[in-house]
């Protein structure tokens, strides 16, 4: 189905002397055949075979791109990956590298929404029927498949993704619907020989942990690009009008396949400083990890207390982040609103004394004692302002039965702890003793003013978005503060 924007962008490349081709994958809309599961290895020969039946036209130069947004932008950083010296360059918008941690699990835990709304999509696009959950004004603005010719619209009987939700707990688990591991279609297992231009969001799923995996990880000349927008940059976070629009947009992307990068540089915007900064590696030099412990009486300070009574809990499974968290809205590219942060526990620092710079992974160490032997953290990272209006930065989450700290090496450079999230690394927590649970949060760059303060919130459940972990059962959970078993966040900072 093509939406306006997409027919905009495509008139914009054709006034400018580019062809553009809008494909049908085999197996999906027009296309007869049968689409096993996204991002196929078939999704590969066929991308080749395309590029080659292009350069053998007419109106042709011999070179190939690919652009996309969302799904497409795999799409089109797969066409580097077919294999075909043809292609030169792809932009690639708000997309994953690590289909297991970037949205089916991040931190294993399972992304239940994106899961059964992206299974609900599929089956519609199938039928050619606009989904159910599709606003007014989208059903408005999209138009169906295009027939080819006098062909009639095959109708499609796909699996879909939600399978993984029966069937995969961890990364090394094989989809017997499926017929794959999440690996097998992760981006980070098919290298791309072309120049790139990445863009993802701090505020948008994980594409920013994307965008950053995918620059630290590709030797290729490149232009990164992580800013502070929703899902495709409809928004700015934060911002009543978003001051990126379409058309500058377009005219980005006609300046990278006019001219692509022949360096490498990540471009970042650091918000409430409101500044666009770029550096040649990552994370930008000058930073400094600091530890910020929790302390008695809900406080934060880089201060090591002495050991404290516990901190308690019982998990409250109607805990939620609202409808239009990071999570949900890559999906329909509303805008970022996150509903107030409602932690189980919360520690808040004293306010600051210097505006500090936060950019790059915050990491959390947890010290915890439960009653059940599984279970789902949730970290949220917030500043609050002078008149104490809280100000989402980030979140991370970890299942507690994938807490092993590997040491074996990860298939990709990365910035936080290694967890595997192989079955035989699982460690489930004994019930009653104390357990490290220590994990990455999403990356964020934020200037907190002089006199704001930070705030780290705990969750053991996030209901409208993440499926309950454990199913049944509701554990109290103890955080241990001070001493040998201190509880802290880590913060990189300037």
């Amino acid at each position: 189905m093509v939406s306006l924007s997409a027919r905009l962008r495509s008139q914009f490349f054709t006034a400018f002397g580019y062809a553009i081709l809008r494909i049908d994958m085999r197996g999906t809309g027009a296309s007869e055949g049968n689409h096993p599961h996204p991002w196929s290895a078939t999704d590969l020969t066929d991308l080749y075979d395309l590029t080659e039946w292009v350069t053998q036209q007419p109106w042709s130069n011999g070179q190939v791109g690919g652009f996309g947004n969302s799904y497409q932008a795999t799409t089109a950083e797969m066409l580097g990956a077919c294999g075909h010296p043809a292609v030169t360059s792809a932009l690639v918008r708000f997309n994953e590298f690590d289909v297991y941690t970037d949205i089916a699990f991040p931190g294993g835990v399972p992304n239940e929404f994106m899961l059964t709304q992206w299974a609900e999509y599929n089956r519609a696009l199938d039928a050619n029927q606009l989904p159910k959950s599709m606003s007014t004004l989208e059903k408005i603005l999209v138009k169906g498949v295009k027939p080819v010719g006098t062909n009639p619209i095959p109708k499609h009987a796909n699996q879909q993704v939600d399978s993984a939700l029966r069937h995969i707990t961890f990364r090394d688990d094989l989809d017997p619907e499926l017929n794959i591991t999440l690996d097998d279609i992760s981006m980070f297992t098919r290298p791309t020989t072309h120049a790139l231009d990445h863009w993802g969001s701090w505020f948008d799923a994980a594409t920013a942990n994307a965008v950053i995996h995918r620059f630290a990880n590709n030797p290729r000349p490149q232009r990164a690009v992580i800013g502070a927008w929703n899902h495709g940059a409809t928004q700015h976070v934060g911002a009543k009008e978003n001051p990126f629009p379409l058309l500058a947009q377009m005219k980005e992307s006609l300046r990278f396949f006019d001219n692509p990068p022949a360096t490498r540089e990540l471009h970042y915007y650091t918000i409430f400083e409101n500044e666009w900064k770029s550096t040649p590696e990552f994370p930008p030099a000058g930073l400094t990890s600091t530890r910020f412990f929790f302390q008695p009486q809900s406080g934060l300070s880089s201060l090591l207390p002495p050991p404290q009574p516990a901190d308690r809990y019982q998990t409250d499974f109607n805990a939620s982040t609202g409808l239009n968290n990071r999570w949900q809205t890559e999906l329909d590219q509303r805008p970022v609103k996150y509903a107030p942060i409602k932690g189980q526990l919360s520690y808040t620092s004293a306010p600051l004394e210097h505006d500090t710079e936060i950019t790059g992974y915050p990491i959390a160490t947890l010290f915890v004692k439960s009653t059940h032997d599984d279970g789902n953290f949730f970290v949220y990272l917030e500043a609050i302002d002078e008149q104490g209006n809280a100000h989402y930065l980030t979140e991370g989450m970890l299942r507690a039965i994938h807490r092993k700290v590997s040491t074996d090496t990860p298939p990709y450079k990365q910035f936080v702890p290694y967890h595997s999230f192989k079955r035989a690394d699982a460690m489930p927590l004994i019930p009653g003793e104390v357990a490290e649970i220590t994990f990455g949060l999403n990356p964020i760059s934020a200037l907190i003013r002089r006199g704001w303060k930070i705030r780290v919130s705990i969750s053991g459940a996030d209901k409208d978005t993440f499926a309950r972990i454990p199913l049944t059962g509701s554990p109290s959970v103890e955080i241990m503060i001070g001493g040998d078993q201190a509880s802290f966040i880590e913060i990189p900072i300037k």
